[in-house]
């Protein structure tokens, strides 16, 4: 796909060429054209007499495009007749529905490999070019890349690195994007992704397995820390806790149990080489049963290395009581222990805000002023 000539349905100006005039020029040379500069179905009433001029061409076509045309059966009906054969998405608007701070819910991800599979059922390969390493994303971005792409039965991902990039390292953006190539690759994602029917069906597998003997003449590669620990931390963990919370914004009303019935605790997890550590960010709130469970995970994730963690505050909204007295003594030997190798982030303004939420009582003050650790 690589080969077909690019036309853009967009003219010098930055107006919308005429569907005539682009039918003409692909008319006037032979191969099949790739149609770039809008994404097909924004404007409904334009694609589909761009439909009817390029069905007389009898020649094969693809064309940028967006999720939603997915839900479009007509539409792709009329394409598929006039000559449209693939579908490219990315990497603008964004396949991985993030938001500007790098979140990407599960559910809308969920979604987006639903119209991506929607479309391989109505006959069209998929390409997806998603832009990895851009701010906020976090060292998970490369497995819900390729769930995506695997999932959304995506014959041909296109993962690359952002061209505006964020806080992530250059190795840790080479090493995650040379990882997800490879878990792309295996001949089991092969086969999931190119399907078992269809006249492209051949076509696509020829070429996967090329890009597989590339990828295993290559050096091997291996998920890093931070993915195994981003990867064990994507599951956000439920508040069931029926407790006081308490806010860490200030002046801030203290939250009732009732209030806290769809509450979560999420937690993201990046390699910050600055502080050399792996930085777990969390966000939403967090009971006493979320942070034995964050614990838990972490630990799983970890293993015996001795990595140097940095727990980052900055997101996290509420804290129940029961963090600040049960679980905290559970666990203040342990906290002892891992002095030096235990860090937070915007730890001093979250106790400043919960003294004053308290009215200056804060349970533990000692171990949290003077066993946690601010990381600079």
């Amino acid at each position: 796909m690589s080969s077909w000539r690019h036309v853009s349905l967009v003219g010098p100006t930055g107006t919308l060429r005429a569907p005539g005039h682009v039918a003409d020029e692909i008319a006037g040379e032979g191969g099949a054209a790739l149609l770039i500069g809008l994404p097909f179905g924004r404007i409904g009433s334009y694609a589909r007499l761009l439909c009817t001029h390029l069905a007389r061409l009898g020649r094969p076509w693809g064309i940028e495009a967006e999720l939603a045309v997915a839900r479009d059966r007509a539409l792709l009906r009329l394409a598929r007749r006039s000559g449209c054969r693939a579908f490219v998405f990315g990497p603008e608007p964004d396949p991985l529905l993030r938001e500007v701070s790098g979140h990407d819910d599960a559910a809308r991800l969920r979604a987006a490999a639903t119209d991506l599979r929607r479309i391989r059922r109505a006959g069209f390969l998929t390409v997806l070019r998603c832009a990895l390493g851009r701010r906020g994303d976090d060292a998970g971005v490369f497995g819900r890349a390729a769930w995506l792409c695997q999932a959304g039965r995506v014959p041909f991902p296109d993962l690359r690195p952002a061209e505006e990039r964020g806080e992530m390292s250059e190795e840790e953006l080479a090493r995650g994007l040379a990882w997800a190539a490879r878990a792309l690759h295996t001949h089991r994602a092969i086969w999931r992704r190119t399907g078992v029917r269809g006249a492209t069906r051949q076509a696509a597998l020829v070429a996967n397995y090329g890009t597989r003997r590339a990828l295993l003449a290559a050096p091997p590669a291996y998920a890093t820390p931070a993915m195994r620990l981003a990867r064990a931390l994507a599951r956000p963990i439920r508040i069931r806790e029926r407790v006081p919370f308490v806010s860490t914004l200030v002046d801030a009303m203290q939250a009732g149990s009732g209030q806290m019935r769809s509450a979560w605790l999420r937690a993201r997890a990046m390699r910050d080489d600055t502080l050399k550590a792996l930085v777990i960010r969390l966000d939403g709130a967090i009971d006493a049963r979320a942070a034995r469970k964050l614990v838990s995970r972490v630990r799983r994730a970890m293993g015996g290395t001795s990595e140097r963690l940095v727990i980052d505050l900055g997101g996290l909204e509420l804290v129940s009581l029961t963090v600040l007295t049960r679980f905290l003594e559970e666990h203040a030997s342990r906290l002892g222990e891992l002095r030096g190798r235990l860090a937070f982030r915007n730890l001093r303004p979250a106790l400043a805000a919960l003294r004053r939420n308290l009215h200056g009582m804060l349970p533990n003050a000692a171990l949290l002023e003077h066993v946690l650790e601010e990381a600079g």
